[in-house]
């Protein structure tokens, strides 16, 4: 299974905010002190499942930008508990626009976000647990808050056409 590529998912990222922003491949490393955010989808035509585990400063950033709103006022929009609706959205249209990058086989179709992992369900709770694939990314933007990025996938099965 051929995996998503630091280039491919800055280019993506950048083409998405206007500013720069740089994917880094990085080894495993112990959970990140942040809350989480997980974007979850479905491979489509294997039926699959991939998890994105990604800081929510990170995704704060990428919606900050898209809304209009400077870094500083992300930071402080993101401590509201329950999240406003206006970054929930942007966040949830960022991993909407994520699916074009997590996956290099078929086409990725974003299910749901969800901030605690108890609520990631079915065939993605099996992925989550334990994931045939890991890819890890440290991510800078340009004038926001950078984080970290984790693809989590399943082993695609093996058929007539791409055995």
């Amino acid at each position: 299974m051929s995996q998503p590529t630091p280039f491919g998912l800055s280019r993506l990222f950048t083409q998405l905010t206007g500013r720069k922003v740089e994917f880094c491949q990085t080894t495993a490393a112990l959970d990140s002190r942040f809350k989480q955010v997980y974007g979850i989808y479905t491979v489509l035509p294997s039926q699959t499942s991939i998890i994105v585990k990604a800081d929510i400063g990170l995704l704060g950033s990428f919606a900050g930008v898209l809304v209009g709103l400077p870094d500083s006022e992300v930071k402080e929009r993101l401590k509201a508990n329950p999240m406003e609706e206006l970054l929930r959205d942007a966040i949830y249209e960022v991993l909407n626009i994520a699916s074009a990058g997590v996956t290099t086989e078929g086409r990725a179709i974003f299910d749901k976000m969800v901030t605690d992992p108890t609520y990631i369900d079915h065939a993605a709770g099996k992925v989550f647990l334990k994931p045939d694939h890991r890819s890890y990314f440290n991510v800078t933007v340009q004038g926001y808050q950078g984080g970290r990025f984790s693809i989590l996938a399943q082993m695609l099965p093996v058929t007539r056409a791409n055995a």
